[in-house]
């Protein structure tokens, strides 16, 4: 039953971050100037809402999709894990904020003007895979 519980959890915790990081990011898809080069392969506006639409779906489900993978290594860890920094698995909690972090550093690193919604999804998601969804596996 616990294996249900941490595929549940992780698939609650990249849902939320998936809905929530869309308003994050989502104003981004609207907002693209017309002189670029994605916008310049769909001129029709009704074209743009379309892909937009599929994009924040595309995001969305990945963001899922990687809860349940974490919900699989979060099931692996825990089991010998202890509890800390406010988790029930403080090993998994520390992995998540790491690997988050490095992607937060790289994302600012590529794109530097996006630095606040890098660092706000950055916190979104440590939030949720790291202390929300141990949270969830453990009740």
């Amino acid at each position: 039953m616990e294996a249900v519980a941490a595929l549940f959890s992780g698939f609650v915790a990249g849902a939320a971050v998936g809905v929530l990081g869309l308003g994050i990011f989502g104003p981004l898809l609207v907002s693209v100037p017309t002189t670029h080069w994605l916008r310049r392969q769909f001129p029709d506006p009704s074209n743009w809402v379309m892909v937009s639409l599929g994009a924040a779906l595309v995001a969305q489900a990945g963001c899922a999709v990687l809860g349940l993978l974490l919900g699989v290594v979060l099931l692996n860890v825990a089991d010998g894990g202890s509890t800390g920094l406010g988790s029930p698995s403080w090993q998994f909690t520390l992995g998540v904020i790491i690997c988050i972090g490095v992607l937060v550093l790289g994302g600012i690193a590529w794109q530097g003007w996006l630095w606040r919604r890098f660092a706000l999804v950055g916190l979104l998601a440590a939030g949720c895979y790291g202390w929300m969804l141990p949270h969830l596996a453990a009740s």
